[in-house]
């Protein structure tokens, strides 16, 4: 087993990349590799392609596939990125889980079934199963991502449990995306060895102390330094203040529009359907406050 098997303790902050588009809605791959080197360059270990910031859930698997080539022939190594995987068949996630391991990458984000709605513990359990059963005997570094407000499903302490027990060369860590402080803590108190990551930025530094691992966060496409701080475990009262204003808009357009600001390149505000471009003055004004803060 290597030494980065299980990389519990060794991610610390992760950009939740965004993911910049041609007007065709093709990805723009040259502006996707320079913003994932940028960001590694500022110190990240690893960061994180196709997730909820990056619209993961609306572009096809077939292209996320490429995903390991792309980034090689810009001198990425696959070891650099996690990638966020989606069903919502356990069949598809798991060939997916296989192809993305096979390449190197350095971890899996993955995301629960999201189409039955309420679905028992025993189902989701049977779920993820089926996903490792199916990716190999090679799975590991698996992060489950908990994100309820999106996927209807939470993932708690028992399940993680249960998992770790059945696969415990795979499960790695867990994204807690549900901004309850609660259900952190919940998951800190079980389950410290692994690599528990904060969603929700307000609760970060506070999370660190308390012996999370770090975030993978799309706050720090933009804003990579204040995040840094954050992880260390330091406050700063400027993240209150910038999600007071983030979430008040639709947050993956505010991103990428915080983003565009920041770079004078327009090309960012693009998103794909069902997501809209911000157009509101009085977004964009909010926007560049947010930029003007970091």
């Amino acid at each position: 087993m290597s030494e980065d098997h299980h990389m519990r303790k060794k991610i610390g902050l992760s950009a939740a990349l965004t993911t910049p588009f041609e007007q065709s809605g093709a990805i723009d791959w040259p502006r996707f590799v320079a913003h994932a080197g940028h960001l590694l360059g500022q110190g990240m270990r690893v960061v994180t392609a196709f997730g909820t910031t990056g619209e993961g859930i609306s572009i096809s698997a077939s292209v996320r596939a490429t995903l390991y080539e792309r980034t090689a022939a810009a001198g990425i190594d696959a070891g650099s990125l996690i990638e966020c995987v989606y069903g919502p068949s356990s069949e598809d996630a798991g060939d997916h889980v296989r192809r993305s391991l096979e390449a190197g990458c350095g971890g899996i984000l993955l995301t629960p079934p999201f189409y039955f709605k309420q679905p028992t513990e025993e189902g989701i359990y049977r779920w993820i199963s089926e996903v490792l059963e199916r990716s190999g005997v090679a799975a590991r570094d698996v992060i489950l991502y908990n994100i309820p407000g999106l996927t209807g499903v939470r993932i708690g302490p028992k399940l993680v449990a249960r998992l770790r027990v059945a696969f415990p060369q795979a499960i790695a860590g867990v994204k807690d995306s549900s901004g309850d402080w609660e259900q952190t803590v919940a998951l800190l108190a079980e389950h410290r060895d692994l690599a528990i990551l904060v969603g929700h930025e307000g609760h970060l530094a506070r999370a660190v102390r308390q012996g999370a691992s770090g975030a993978i966060s799309g706050v720090a496409n933009f804003a990579p330094a204040l995040l840094a701080k954050l992880v260390r475990g330091e406050d700063d009262p400027l993240i209150d203040h910038l999600l007071g204003k983030l979430l008040k808009l639709p947050v993956v357009p505010a991103v990428k529009a915080v983003l565009a600001q920041r770079t004078g390149d327009a090309v960012w505000l693009r998103v794909r359907a069902p997501l809209e471009a911000l157009e509101e003055t009085s977004d964009l004004q909010a926007c560049m406050e947010i930029a003007a803060m970091v």
